[in-house]
């Protein structure tokens, strides 16, 4: 693979941008639905540096401006001010690859010159011609072009001085003879744009860059140079380490909590220090106020940083994104003070959608961004960006930029104190990093929801949003109920796993995914299942356990018509659910989802333990068990104070035990004089409570204890490791630390302290942390002599769980651990006995033990030789909905679910308020329909280098073939199939290998490797290791090791595949002689027909999958790429 960029001829761009708008409505694969239409009376547009400028915003110096399509796809998008990116006389170095590094906060190890300086002077000189163009060919040619291209220059005064980059300054000064070979190309290929006017001075403005530690005197000496010999307005860009290092490092690590960045003083002490930037600024505003030229700064630049990831090459990398904002903004403030607000800034800094208008407010102009582009969205983003600007702008009242910042100071201010307090700046407010699922990266078929992938039962989590977007709750409610029996349930209570996996990850915030469901419990009506299930009335199935797993069991057994007995212990079914606070699960909510799996036929029998072997229940005439008892009991460790065959002291409670009679009405006795039958109790003095655990049952033990404390009581989580090693879920930690709750981390009990029988201080010792264990989580280690005593009323065991597993005495069903074993389908080593949930997992959470009810529910039916299948739902038609969707994937928005009341003085109710249907469908409109649509691999790529491409689904038998002293044979066939429509291609001639599309990619693979890689010529294929493709015409050319694949379309719709040696690498590669093919075969269109032309000299095994890869691709770019150079010409 190459990191050399190829720019293409103007001619070859001008066709292309042409014939994409026309085929597909697309220009370099920015949606026509994403075009930035100029309105003539838009506030937002103004002057600037004597020129007209459309919009205040634009791409900053970078990936975003290096190649001419790249600055076109801006263009199109909405950007009107255009930094291009910045050059210098070093144009020959070896750039570390990958470079960009932008999963959350951005880095970058990439900062230099990536084409020659002529080659960066045409790709401007291109870029600024076909906008000019666009306007025609878009329907605004008489729209004032109220562009402005701004050049960017480093990196010190001899480089800057040097004839080339004297040059390459006076050629976008004046451009007249490039543009003269530009208009001699349209006169004779594209008339009909001869006679627009391109202006031949495509600059008037400069920023410039300077090294780090480059000497106040030479930036101030490089300014006055741009400005009085060049005669350029100047901005000077500023190192955000200007602010100093005790400044950032409070903000970025105190306030913000990046504590894992790590600063170097170096950096800082090196850098321009405050009294010296401080007199240059005024030297040069000074200096251009005398010449009549504008004199401004750029905030800032990125933030050296330590390479404490290990991701990017070197030592030392450059942060961007929303990390520097807050410390970008206050530097600004600091400086604005300064000059009374009278200094020209140009902003950039951890710009996005939501942030922009309140700089522009400031008075900044222009506003650039590079970091949030580079993410899912795209070049699209800056759609967004406009609408908030003028949004914002109408809301103020302010008919002009002028207007809207007329407070410009204040507003900078308040913007300075609120990004510090902003929780979208803090380390915390991004979670779950990029989605990825586990599976590698393919060829084709690709798109795949991550969420999905993540849920136990493989919710469709797309489909559902869809239709509750639509206001279809019914169809939604049908979407869940046909992989998840309990909508109810885990609409309130679900871990929603599958939220850690959602893909607004990389934009702001995940879907509420389990709002949603609740939203379809409350508002959808269930299906009338009973009435589509055909009995298999001779097949009888017993389930021990009324718990998520048993349920489940029992669920998609009723479903496929079998007669499901579930066995309950307990007066109702439900099974651990009941042990869920009603301040998180109400009753009723339980209460309907188990009515409904009655409803299918399903017979529950409660206060019917099974205390005989499973295979008795085979004899008494059920064809299949499934155990499901789940773990019942509390693990109360053996500590000192505790008589594990006797009694517990009183106000000592096993977390189930005190869960279980708080939901069933009764108040255990916390530290008042007796049990309460009232959660209102007036206790003598503030209980105090030690909970000891750190899983979710902990938290729920501890917030259920703070409802009963009362005002002034105390309640006290201790765990044995850190809070980074909590099993609890992050939501409900933080939710029981609101409340009230406290955290003491890295403590484990070691005596329970008892005085007349009763509990009255708790010993605990200290911990550090030592290796990693099975699980991965390092090892509590006590440290000697630092036990400590603290005083409690009542302590609360959340220390595990496990399972009654005495009815399988004489039973030869395997158990080991406490555990049943089981294989990946839950069937034990009794046949027709099957397990799972907890008693065969370990303690979970509800979706994973209703996978495990599902699973086994297959499995049975499959032993039963029973068709199984769960129920279909109306799934959605997304096709015609994909330039919304694609608008939406431009767009950034925050959830819309109402905070929760976490006040535990509010008693029992509901913390969590539910989503009207309102705020359900615009929630659900945040679903980014990953399962039909991806194509963050495409937006992410600054340069174009990955295209979306259509294909019709195979479904082939692809042969083998055997070729021995010239006769073929087909030795097998191995399936061959393409499900997707949506494809990527990787166009290798615009990938400088900047890693950026494999940090966003869904799946663990790079596609710039590996999907198809194209090359615009064929000579650069031959000196390829592999996956190397050309197409010219209706032929398609492969390299792959030492051999060349040519596949070539005949009239009769089959193909024609030659095989020629032609090893790696390649020193000289000839494109007007190959040597000769070596084999010769003829395939029919589907692969089912094979035979052989000309043996040559090959033997061996021939996999004809290599060729059938090639007649997808080719196909689908005869589809859909001819506008891309060669493909399809002359056909």
């Amino acid at each position: 693979m190459s990191d050399v960029m190829r720019p293409q001829p103007f001619e070859v761009l001008l066709r292309w941008i042409l014939e994409e708008l026309k085929e597909r409505g697309s220009i370099f694969g920015v949606p026509e639905g994403l075009f930035f239409r100029p309105v003539p009376d838009a506030p937002y547009r103004t002057a600037f540096l004597g020129e007209r400028l459309g919009t205040p915003v634009g791409p900053a110096a970078g990936p975003h401006t290096q190649l001419a399509q790249n600055i076109v796809a801006a263009w199109l998008a909405g950007a009107r001010f255009i930094e291009l990116k910045t050059v210098q006389i070093l144009d020959e170095l070896e750039i570390p690859r990958p470079c960009i590094d932008m999963e959350d906060e951005g880095y970058n190890v990439e900062w230099s010159q990536e084409l020659k300086l002529d080659q960066s002077a045409w790709e401007y000189i291109k870029a600024w011609a076909l906008v000019h163009i666009l306007r025609r060919v878009l329907g605004f040619g008489e729209v004032p072009f109220e562009t402005i291209f701004n050049m960017s220059v480093g990196y010190d005064y001899k480089g800057i001085t040097s004839p080339p980059m004297i040059r390459i300054m006076d050629r976008l000064r004046d451009a007249s003879a490039e543009l003269a070979e530009i208009k001699a190309v349209l006169e004779e290929k594209y008339p009909e744009f001869a006679d627009i006017e391109i202006p031949s001075r495509i600059v008037n403005s400069v920023t410039l860059s300077t090294m780090h530690g480059c000497p106040p005197g030479e930036i101030e000496r490089i300014a006055a140079y741009l400005m009085e010999e060049c005669r350029l307005h100047t901005f000077v860009k500023l190192n955000p380490t200007l602010l100093g290092y005790d400044e950032v490092s409070r903000i970025l690590h105190d306030v913000l909590g990046f504590t894992e960045i790590k600063l170097k003083q170096e950096s800082f002490d090196k850098d321009l220090q405050w009294e010296d930037a401080v007199r240059i600024i005024r030297n040069l505003r000074t200096l251009a106020e005398k010449l009549g030229l504008v004199f401004g700064v750029k905030l800032t630049n990125t933030l050296a940083v330590e390479n404490w990831k290990g991701l990017l090459p070197g030592e030392e990398m450059y942060m961007s994104g929303r990390a520097l904002f807050p410390i970008t903004v206050n530097l600004y403030w600091k400086l604005a003070r300064e000059f009374d607000g009278a200094l020209h800034v140009s902003y950039v800094g951890g710009i996005d959608a939501l942030n922009v208008a309140e700089v522009l407010r400031t008075g900044a102009l222009p506003v650039t961004v590079c970091s949030d582009l580079l993410k899912p969205g795209g070049y699209g983003k800056f759609a967004q960006y406009i609408e908030e600007v003028e949004r914002a702008m109408r809301e103020a009242g302010a008919r002009s930029l002028e207007e809207f910042s007329r407070d410009g100071l204040s507003a900078l201010e308040e913007l300075a104190l609120k990004s510090l307090e902003d929780p979208r700046y803090k380390r915390r407010f991004v979670r779950f990093g990029s989605p990825k699922v586990e599976s590698g990266l393919e060829p084709f078929d690709c798109v795949v929801a991550p969420c999905v992938e993540r849920c136990a039962v493989g919710q469709d989590v797309p489909e559902y949003c869809y239709w509750i977007a639509k206001g279809e709750f019914d169809k939604a409610l049908e979407v869940i109920l046909s992989r998840n029996p309990f909508p109810g349930i885990t609409g309130h209570v679900c871990t929603h796993l599958c939220r850690t996996r959602c893909t607004r990850n990389d934009y702001e915030q995940p879907v509420e995914i389990r709002a949603l469901k609740r939203a379809a419990f409350e508002f959808g009506t269930r299906p009338n299942y009973p009435s589509r299930v055909t009995r298999h009335a001779s097949r009888k199935v017993a389930v021990i356990g009324s718990g998520p797993a048993g349920l489940a069991a029992a669920y998609f057994l009723a479903l496929n018509g079998v007669e499901v007995t579930v066995f309950e212990a307990r007066e109702r079914p439900g099974g651990t659910v009941w042990l869920i606070p009603p301040f998180r699960l109400p009753d009723e909510v339980i209460e309907a989802d188990v009515e409904f799996i009655r409803s299918l036929g399903v017979e529950i029998r409660t206060n019917s333990p099974i205390t005989e072997p499973p295979e008795k229940l085979l004899e008494k005439g059920f064809d299949a068990v499934f155990i499901a008892v789940g773990l019942r009991e509390d693990a109360v460790p053996p500590i000192e104070g505790i008589d594990p065959r006797g009694p517990l002291p009183q106000g000592v409670f096993p977390a189930l035990e005190f869960l279980r009679r708080v939901r069933e009405g009764e108040y255990p006795d916390l530290g008042q004089s007796s049990t309460s039958s009232s959660p209102i109790t007036h206790h003598p003095s503030p209980p105090r409570v030690a909970v000891i655990g750190g899983g979710d049952t902990a938290m729920d033990a501890a917030r259920v204890a703070l409802r009963l404390v009362g005002e002034g009581g105390e309640v006290t989580v201790y765990y044995r490791r850190s809070r980074a090693e909590m099993p609890a879920s992050p939501e409900e930690l933080e939710e029981a630390l609101e409340e009230g709750v406290l955290l003491e981390e890295l403590t484990s009990p070691v005596r329970v302290i008892r005085e007349d029988g009763r509990v009255v201080a708790l010993e605990l010792v200290r911990n550090r942390l030592g290796e990693p264990g099975p699980d991965g989580r390092r090892t509590p280690v006590p440290i000697p002599g630092s036990e400590f005593t603290v005083p409690v009323d009542a302590v609360i065991f959340a220390t595990g769980q496990r399972a009654d597993l005495s009815f399988l005495r004489g039973s030869a069903v395997e158990a080991k651990g406490g555990q049943i074993i089981t294989d990946e389908h839950g069937r034990t080593s009794v046949p027709r006995v099957y397990a799972g949930g907890d008693v065969a997992q370990g303690v979970k959470s509800i979706i994973s033990a209703a996978s495990h009810g599902l699973r086994a529910a297959e499995a049975i039916c499959r032993d039963l030789e029973i068709p199984f299948q769960v129920p279909a739902f109306p799934r959605p038609d997304i096709e015609s909905e994909i330039p919304e969707i694609k608008r939406i994937r431009a767009r950034k928005e925050l959830p819309h679910l109402p905070r929760p009341t976490l006040d535990p003085s509010k008693g029992f109710g509901l913390v969590h308020p539910a989503l009207d249907r309102d705020a359900a469908r615009r929630e659900a409109s945040r679903c980014l329909q990953c399962s039909e649509i991806c194509d963050k691999c495409v937006e992410v790529c600054p340069n174009r280098a990955n295209v979306v491409y259509f294909v019709e689904p195979v479904a082939w038998e692809v042969p083998v073939v055997s070729l021995r002293e010239g006769k073929l044979e087909v030795v097998r066939r191995e399936p061959f199939r393409v499900e997707q429509r949506r494809q990527i291609i990787h166009i290798d001639d615009f990938c400088n290998e900047c890693g950026n599309c494999a940090t966003f990619c869904v799946h663990r693979g790079d596609p710039a490797k590996e999907k198809p890689r194209l090359f615009l010529r064929l000579e650069d294929i031959y000196s390829e290791g592999g996956n190397a493709f050309h197409i010219t015409g209706e032929r398609i050319y492969r390299k792959e090791g030492d051999f060349l694949y040519t596949l070539e379309k005949t009239p009769d719709e089959s193909y024609i595949l030659f095989v020629t040696r032609y090893p790696s690498p390649v020193t000289e590669p000839s494109i007007t002689h190959h040597p000769s093919p070596i084999t010769k075969l003829k395939v029919s269109s589907d692969f089912s027909a094979v035979e052989l032309e000309e043996a040559g000299g090959f033997s061996g095994e021939l996999d004809l999958r290599v060729a059938a890869e090639m007649a997808v691709i080719l196909e689908g770019a005869l589809r859909s790429l001819r506008y891309m150079p060669g493909i399809g010409e002359g056909s």
